[in-house]
């Protein structure tokens, strides 16, 4: 990474600039014809050079690496908290409920970014709530804590065995506790879900495990061809009986097969340098009237 005087910058640019409208750098005065600076490619080079030191002068005179993308904000960092605060207490809630009411407030047209399970996975990091089976139909409900239900959290069961469940609902301090908390909840949800995701690569990609247990089976196909090559006896050559040809009858066995698309491996797309604009004038100007040059 470099810089450069953006003073002399200011100045090869307006060369380069007068240059390219063929007229004298120096004096800015129209330029005798002259078969450089008349040239249909030198015009087109000289308007690269200078679109290229424009660019160098908007970024300070720093000219390097490409910067990194930038970044992307996440809900709670352009939630419209304010909104919040034309809450009224309705009723008691399920969570999606509530967050249903909560979207009248926002602007108009914007809906709910933020789901109920953002707010379920925090209450349970936090101790809220719980999963526990509770009956024996082996099913999981979300549902209260001691520390829950002193926070304004209970249950009620809906539905007929063996498909009954229970619904969570969300009483009026609960509802004002979630208000003046959600820049929290939601920050806090994020890092939490981050964390959940570090944890599980840690564990090993499900890919992974698919790429190893494909390869387990090619190796158990490939032992079960050598059975049968054992026990067909070793007088029988390759070209009497190719591995394949039905010593079971299944020609899958003939070789490995074809890896689902998802496990091509691909190489990176290479990186443009040059401005699209280069390209676009290779395509459109790029004349072979003008002596086989690029410009």
């Amino acid at each position: 990474m470099g810089s450069y005087d953006l003073k002399r910058l200011e100045i090869a640019i307006q060369y380069i600039r007068r240059m390219s409208e063929g007229k004298n750098p120096v004096t800015n005065r129209p330029a005798p014809d002259n078969e450089v600076l008349n040239n249909m490619n030198v015009h087109r080079c000289l308007k690269f050079i200078d679109e290229v030191l424009t660019d160098v002068q908007k970024s300070g005179g720093t000219v390097g690496m490409v910067s990194q993308r930038a970044h992307k904000q996440s809900v709670s960092e352009v939630f419209p908290y304010d909104a919040l605060a034309q809450y009224q207490y309705l009723q008691d809630q399920q969570i999606s409920y509530f967050l249903k009411q909560l979207e009248e407030y926002l602007p108009e047209g914007q809906k709910m970014p933020v789901p109920a399970t953002t707010i379920t996975l925090w209450m349970r990091e936090n101790g809220y709530l719980e999963k526990k089976v509770i009956n024996d139909s082996g099913k999981e409900n979300s549902v209260p804590t001691k520390k829950g239900e002193e926070f304004g959290l209970y249950m009620e069961k809906s539905g007929i065995y063996p498909n009954e469940y229970y619904r969570v609902y969300y009483n009026e301090k609960a509802q004002r506790f979630i208000i003046e908390n959600f820049r929290r909840i939601l920050t806090e949800s994020e890092a939490i879900r981050e964390r959940n995701r570090q944890e599980k690569k840690k564990e090993g990609s499900p890919r992974s495990a698919r790429q190893s247990g494909g390869s387990a089976r090619q190796s158990g196909g490939s032992a079960m061809q050598g059975g049968g090559a054992d026990r067909r006896g070793a007088g029988v050559s390759g070209a009497q009986n190719p591995v394949g040809q039905a010593a079971y009858g299944n020609p899958s066995y003939a070789s490995a097969a074809p890896l689902p698309e998802d496990f091509a491996s691909s190489e990176p797309a290479p990186v443009e340098d040059l401005p699209q604009e280069y390209y676009d004038m290779l395509r459109d100007g790029w004349d072979s009237a003008d002596g086989g040059a690029p410009w």
